[in-house]
């Protein structure tokens, strides 16, 4: 009989033991509920914070430099002439004209070249890599000193080429609303995570 006492008294214990550890378990996790509402209806009383736009499309300016002798464009650049640093593109537009340089129809494909050291070809655009400074230019041109040279057509519509150079500029600094790069919310791509230019 003392024996069978003793394991029913040991089974007991065992079971106590158990609740109480189920007990300091529900404890610490009413403890943690605890802190985290008071924490959430802090949170709720917070006022909200604000971030800072610091993205300024309009301070930052450009502007095409170029050779052209009216047959062969050459050392196509871009220079920066807003006053902070910006990451620059251009596209290139290539359509027909007449004697009388009124725009014609027909096909007016780009010859191919190879663009400058760290000049990207996507999607229509070429980009350059990296942040130019106030008053300076990409280091390479987009179009070197052997240039492009402009068609003259002899297929039923004629005419001759004309290639348009169309920059932009955004800065280099600053952020969106949504913590975006300026670059990447205004054009949707970082030109430093480009890869390299190719041939075009």
């Amino acid at each position: 009989m003392k024996k069978r006492h003793h394991n029913l008294h040991a089974g007991w214990g065992c079971r106590k033991a158990v609740r109480c550890k189920i007990f300091a378990v529900l404890a610490c996790v009413a403890a943690i509920a605890t802190v985290t509402v008071g924490g959430t209806m802090g949170w709720i009383h917070t006022p909200p914070q604000t971030v800072k736009n610091t993205f300024t499309e309009s301070a930052v300016t450009c502007e095409v430099r170029e050779d052209f002798d009216g047959s062969v464009k050459r050392n196509v650049n871009v220079t920066n002439t807003g006053d902070t640093s910006a990451y620059i593109r251009v596209k290139l537009v290539s359509y027909r004209v007449n004697e009388e340089n009124q725009k014609i129809g027909g096909a007016a494909e780009i010859p191919a070249f190879v663009p400058g050291k760290d000049w990207v070809f996507k999607d229509g655009f070429y980009y350059y890599k990296f942040p130019v400074d106030p008053g300076e230019q990409p280091a390479t041109p987009l179009i070197a000193a052997d240039g492009i040279q402009l068609l003259k057509y002899t297929d039923m519509d004629g005419g001759k080429q004309v290639i348009e150079v169309a920059a932009e500029a955004i800065q280099a600094e600053g952020i969106d609303g949504a913590g975006n790069k300026a670059v990447v919310a205004a054009w949707g791509v970082d030109p430093e995570t480009l890869g390299s230019g190719g041939r075009r």
